[in-house]
């Protein structure tokens, strides 16, 4: 086993022995949290899969601020930001993940807020505003659950509309001139209904400084939510809910890093260290714009619970990215998407003490409509040596970097144009269904199926418009005139993807998947205190198709437009375990997966792609929390993966036995909090430090050494005074307190144009804030 994953364990046992000296005797219970992850109220600790939850108070404790900060205190949950802060996420949990950034992709992380699935990556960054609390199952998910899933499934539930009023309002002034501000007000309407209505906004300054322009990675954040609680009758009740956010920021920006240490293709190199300041001629902006509706109605007819749930949103967004991260125009891609998604779940669910079941039906439909555009622009230099030497080019295809940089001809031309256009329709119908059995007070099994039928659609057009060097010079012999289009299955200027001419496209853009997963568990009380589980399941997510910039030069064929789906199967053992009068608890979890046509996103020269390959993984977890003193909490958490895709094919070169993207092998995290009446100063004053460590992992399929981020750890810490009444709470807090510097992702352009694409986490960060409540 990993020496520091040992050390974590050893550690966390040093705290469960101190909990247990005799000064514990004045310890206070846990906060019991209840969970729904089997869709029925439970004790975390009575629930047989491996789950980590959050009350509202415990975000606000750690101050969570948005969807992404959770992954801090979960253990095995990583995430990381392709595309920068507040756009598209990519969620990995126990190694499974996708950090495909198209927003025609699905993440295998299902996010649910409310009931709601969640399909638009560019919707999963989100406020935490008025939460009730927050879940994170592991594994494979779909015999409890709408939409199917292979690595899990993160539940964000707001707060509920009261039948008393109550109110209250936050106000927090922080680093970069941050102010952000958040409210709810609650209480009945009438003697039927009740209401609940939230908001947040979130402002600061750029914190990525740029030199010659505007600063980036701003934020100018808003949201607002509503609820109306209407009790029909006895047993019978309907939730509707509105929502609407939006973001209008200058985007995150990449840092510059020359491949070889003096310049990329356009002669600049930024090597100051600041990784936070560069140099960016375009301050992309970055507009994203969420809005839907939903209404859940849940009754109980006889002896059987309803629940139906149906939801509308609609996710648009509007991207523009300073890809060569300089001073010169050289490589601008902009990123466009329109989705917009219907859906509606049905279940029905019973039972006693000794049998609970649940049967629920899922409809699913999306529309996503993309507009991709990328201007690559080059020195009339290399332009005027391209006319005169094609074989100039080749360096830009990855045989090796062209020393061009700025020349007696110091002007920018248009070489590249793609213009991308595609709309992908998919729809999704299952069923599915579980039971639970007491064979006796201490045995308990389980057995879970489900169907899922799913159809996907795409209409692709890759375009190069006239004018363009590239096009000029050789004719559209790369293939970029018009890549290829799915609609009139026509390439226009028959020197692209061979064969892809009219009547050959046969049903490439169209996929039709069925499949049949499961899950079958068993579950041992040893006693009140220590529950035993094992389980095998299986998950499934279907295949699709790749929307981004695809380029034939790049060696693609229309055979790398579609890949498959991906089937994960789990082998699983935990356990739970609280001491008598709750003084502390212990969960852990061991994992096995054998991963069938794992998606990997891959990428040669401009062309990003989905590839399929197998892969195993195996790990565990351990979470530990003690309260060893009346007042003061301490929870640790701690995993260990190993992970393994068998092999992949990029750029025409085979990669055996890599290891997955944002897939560290250790990871730790944990937090002490202490609060104690103060009777001089007439309230209760806390006190939080948490830490989060991320073992080394890479950014890149290929495993490449430029891809690699190094170990790390970050520590918070806040400190508060509360009213003896809790109408007032003062608090200060302080993130990434050593400002340490790391990234969360990055990306490699050394063959196409000389340097390293890095983007840069927060750096440390201080702030106050006000909470009023009623």
């Amino acid at each position: 086993m990993n020496t520091r994953f040992t050390a974590a364990l050893l550690a966390s046992a040093s705290i469960v022995a101190f909990s247990a000296l005799p000064q514990a005797a004045q310890a206070q219970m846990f906060e019991e949290i209840v969970v729904t992850a089997q869709k029925r109220d439970q004790s975390l600790s009575d629930v047989g899969v491996s789950v980590t939850a959050f009350s509202g108070e415990s975000i606000e404790r750690l101050g969570f601020t948005n969807s992404v900060d959770i992954v801090a205190q979960v253990p095995g949950l990583n995430v990381g930001t392709p595309v920068g802060e507040g756009n598209n996420p990519a969620f990995t949990l126990r190694g499974v993940g996708l950090n495909d950034f198209n927003d025609n992709s699905e993440s295998p992380i299902a996010i649910y807020q409310d009931g709601v699935y969640v399909s638009a990556l560019a919707g999963m960054t989100f406020q935490l505003f008025d939460v009730e609390r927050v879940e994170v199952l592991r594994g494979p998910q779909g015999t409890l659950y709408g939409r199917n899933a292979t690595g899990g499934l993160i539940h964000f539930i707001s707060k509920k509309p009261t039948d008393e009023f109550e109110a209250y309002a936050r106000a927090t002034y922080g680093s970069y001139n941050q102010i952000k501000l958040e409210g709810a007000i609650s209480g009945p309407l009438s003697d039927t209904v009740s209401g609940r209505l939230s908001f947040s906004s979130n402002n600061h300054d750029g914190y990525n400084e740029n030199r010659i322009g505007r600063d980036g990675n701003e934020a100018d954040s808003k949201a607002v939510r509503g609820l109306l609680d209407f009790k029909l009758a006895d047993n019978h009740n309907l939730m509707l809910k509105g929502y609407y956010s939006k973001a209008d920021t200058i985007a995150a920006q990449y840092q510059h890093v020359p491949s070889d240490g003096v310049s990329d293709i356009y002669g600049y190199s930024d090597t100051d260290g600041d990784t936070h300041a560069g140099a960016y001629d375009r301050a992309g902006a970055l507009n994203i714009e969420a809005y839907g509706v939903s209404g859940t109605y849940e009754g109980t007819w006889g002896e059987v619970d309803v629940t139906n749930v149906l939801s509308y949103s609609k996710t648009d967004k509007f991207h523009q990215e300073d890809t060569d991260a300089g001073p010169v125009s050289g490589i601008l891609p902009t990123f466009q998407a329109n989705i917009r998604q219907i859906s509606e779940e049905l279940t029905f669910s019973g039972g006693n003490d000794k049998f609970n079941w649940v049967l629920g039906g899922f409809f699913f439909d999306t529309k996503v409509v993309g507009k991709l555009d990328l201007l690559v622009n080059w020195y009339a230099g290399f332009a005027n040596a391209v006319d005169s030497d094609p074989t100039v080019f080749d360096g830009l295809l990855g045989a090796g970097t062209p020393s061009l940089g700025a020349t007696a001809d110091d002007v920018l031309l248009p070489a590249i144009g793609y213009d991308v256009d595609y709309t992908q329709d998919t729809q999704s119908i299952s069923g599915y269904g579980q039971v639970e059995y007491n064979l006796d007070e201490k045995w308990k099994v389980t057995f879970g199926l489900r169907y899922t039928n799913e159809k996907r659609h795409i209409e692709y057009l890759n375009a190069m418009p006239a004018g363009y060097l590239l096009n000029d010079a050789f004719g559209g012999v790369l293939g970029m005139q018009s890549y290829m289009d799915f609609r009139t299955g026509a390439n226009n200027n028959g020197t692209g993807i061979p064969g892809l001419d009219a009547g050959a496209v046969g049903n490439l853009n169209d996929n039709d998947f069925n499949n049949v997963s499961g899950k079958v568990g068993l579950d041992y009380a040893a006693n009140d205190d220590l529950l035993l589980y094992v389980s095998v399941s299986r998950g499934f997510k279907s295949g699709g198709f790749n929307a981004g910039f695809l380029d034939a030069t790049d060696g693609l064929t229309t055979a790398n437009v579609p890949y498959d789906s991906e089937k994960l199967t789990s082998y699983e053992a935990g356990f739970k375990w609280n001491s008598t009068g709750g003084m502390f608890r212990v969960n852990g979890a061991a994992f096995y997966y054998d991963y069938k046509d794992f998606q990997a996103l891959g990428f040669s020269g401009l062309s990003q792609f989905i590839t399929n390959s197998d892969a195993t993984y195996k790990g565990m977890e351990l979470e530990v929390g003690a309260t060893p003193a009346e007042g003061l909490s301490i929870q640790l958490g701690a995993s260990y993966l190993d992970a393994q895709v068998d092999g992949v094919f990029i750029d025409g070169v085979y990669f055996p036995d890599v290891t997955p993207v944002l897939a560290p092998e250790f990871t730790a995290n944990g937090l002490v909090h202490y609060e104690k009446p103060v009777t001089a100063l007439k309230g209760i004053v806390g006190a939080t430090v948490s830490f989060n460590h991320q073992g080394s992992h890479y950014f890149d399929i290929t495993n490449s050494a430029s891809s690699k981020q190094k170990a790390y750890t970050l520590v918070d810490a806040r400190l508060s005074w509360m009213s003896e009444n809790e109408s007032v709470e003062l608090a200060a807090f302080a993130k990434n307190i050593f400002g340490k510097d790391y990234n969360v992702y990055s990306f490699d352009f050394t063959g196409t144009a000389g340097f390293l694409q890095e983007m840069p986490g927060r750096p440390k960060w201080f702030g106050a804030e006000l909470t009023l409540r009623y």
